[in-house]
C-alpha cells in the first residue's frame, strides 16, 4: 500500500486559489476592490515567512460570511470551471491518475479554507481533502475555522491525524510520495520516501538540487491551455435585475470530476 499527497496552490494549480478566487470576486461585482490590496499584503507577509496563516483565513472566510452558503456555491461552482481548471497542468493530472491507477491512498493537503478547496478538489476526484475547516452555521459561513490548520509545520500532524481516523498510520504504506512547490511544506516533504519538488520556489529548488529529490514542472501558462480548459467561460453575465449571476457550469469537464469524499477506500 502507498501513500500519494499532493499540495494545492503552484502544485496541483497553477497559481494561487485565493488570489484568484478574490480577483474573480471582485471582477463580477460580488466583492470591493479594496479586498486586493489585503490580499497583495497578506501574500506579502507569506513569501517573507511571517504570514499569520489564522488571521489569513478568518479575512478570507470574513468576506463569505455575509450571505447564506446556497448563494456562494454557484459562484464557486464557476469559478472553478473558468478559472482554475485551465490551470491544471497535464502533468499534474497524469500524476495523480497514475497514483491512482496503482492503488495509492490519495490526498490533497493544503492551508487552503475547505469551501474554497473542496470545490477545487472535485476536478481530481476520487480523492481525499486535508484542509482547515471552514465553520457553518444556520446555512452560513461563520467567518472561523473550526479545528487544526494544515499549513507548514502542521502539515504533518494533520495527514496523521486524518490517517488515524481511517485506521491508518504512516508505517503501514510501503512508501509515502509527496508533491509540493514551497519550502513552507519541508516538514511535509521530509516525512515522505519520495519527495517531489513542484514548481519549486528558490529555495526549495535549491534544496532540491542539493539533495538530488527530483524537480518537476507542472506549468499551465508556460505549455498554453491546461488540461482541463475546455471547461474555460467567459465570465459573469448580467440577469434582468441588473446584477451579475453566474453563468451555467460548462459540464464537458464533468468526467474529471467524481464524488468528494474525506477519505478513500485502501
Amino acid at each position: 500500500m502507498h501513500l500519494a499527497l499532493f499540495d494545492l496552490d503552484h502544485t496541483l494549480l497553477d497559481g494561487d486559489s485565493n488570489s484568484l478566487w478574490l480577483s474573480y470576486l471582485v471582477a463580477a461585482g460580488q466583492l470591493p476592490a479594496t479586498v486586493l490590496h489585503r490580499q497583495a499584503e497578506e501574500y506579502a507577509r507569506y513569501e517573507a515567512g511571517i504570514l499569520d496563516i489564522a488571521a489569513y483565513l478568518d479575512f478570507h472566510l470574513s468576506l463569505l460570511a455575509s450571505r447564506p452558503l446556497a448563494k456562494w456555491l454557484p459562484w464557486r461552482e464557476r469559478f472553478v470551471a473558468e478559472v482554475i481548471a485551465p490551470r491544471v497542468s497535464r502533468d499534474a493530472m497524469a500524476s495523480v491518475a497514475a497514483h491512482r491507477e496503482r492503488g495509492d491512498l490519495l490526498a490533497i493537503v493544503t492551508a487552503t479554507h475547505s469551501f474554497l478547496a473542496e470545490g477545487i478538489a472535485e476536478l481530481f476526484m476520487p480523492i481525499a481533502l486535508i484542509a482547515p475547516q471552514a465553520g457553518v452555521e444556520d446555512a452560513s459561513l461563520n467567518g472561523r475555522i473550526v479545528g487544526e490548520i494544515s499549513y507548514g509545520e502542521r502539515k504533518p500532524d494533520a495527514v496523521r491525524v486524518w490517517l488515524a481516523r481511517h485506521g491508518l498510520k504512516l508505517a503501514d504504506f510501503a512508501s509515502v510520495h509527496c508533491y509540493s512547490d514551497s519550502s513552507n511544506d519541508l516538514p511535509l516533504l521530509e516525512m515522505a520516501s519520495h519527495p517531489n519538488v513542484v514548481n519549486g520556489d528558490p529555495g526549495l529548488a535549491r534544496l532540491a538540487s542539493c539533495r538530488g529529490w527530483p524537480a518537476l514542472e507542472w506549468r499551465t501558462r508556460a505549455l498554453g491551455a491546461g488540461c482541463l480548459a475546455d471547461a474555460a467561460g467567459d465570465g459573469a453575465v448580467s440577469g434582468e435585475d441588473g446584477a451579475a449571476h453566474p453563468r451555467a457550469v460548462d459540464r464537458r469537464s464533468a468526467s474529471l470530476r467524481g464524488r468528494h469524499s474525506d477519505g478513500a477506500e485502501v
